[in-house]
């Protein structure tokens, strides 16, 4: 029998991506769990971003909390801040309410620790100001870095 039945949902559980972007569609942090390594730049992300971002913006409901698209494989959690503009999506093998909680506490740390620089975004988007971000990738999603 399992004590401890949130540990198992992390340990059975697998994760993918987790994406920071602005609802410009611009990347403005991405993490690969798989190869434990910061992304930097991608078309292919950026261009399925900008998709999602015009998709997400029409919904002014969906502020500040997780939605969930359901794939075959995996989920795919998102969190959007219309206020400030970005959005989160995590990619996992399944979504559960730690996973969903997870997302929501870095969200509400990384518009704190960001709040000036995206307030202040006009015209071209300095992604550099992001790199602290794995600080809180790391904070939020220890279980899964191991």
């Amino acid at each position: 029998m399992v004590k401890k039945p949130s540990l198992f949902k992390v340990f059975t559980n697998k994760l993918y991506d987790f994406i920071v972007f602005h609802k410009s569609g611009i990347l403005l942090y991405s993490y690969n769990f798989e190869t434990r390594q910061e992304v930097e730049e991608s078309t292919l992300k950026g261009s399925i971003l900008i998709g999602i971002s015009h998709i997400l913006s029409n919904f002014s409901n969906l502020e500040n909390q997780v939605t969930v698209i359901k794939m075959r494989e995996r989920g795919i959690l998102f969190n959007f801040n219309n206020e400030l503009g970005y959005a989160t999506l995590l990619i996992a093998k399944h979504k559960n309410s730690i996973l969903e909680n997870a997302v929501n506490e870095f969200n509400l740390n990384f518009a704190k620790r960001n709040l000036e620089t995206l307030t202040n975004i006009k015209g071209l988007i300095d992604a550099s100001k992001f790199r602290t971000t794995f600080e809180l990738v790391q904070e939020y999603f220890k279980a899964f870095l191991l």
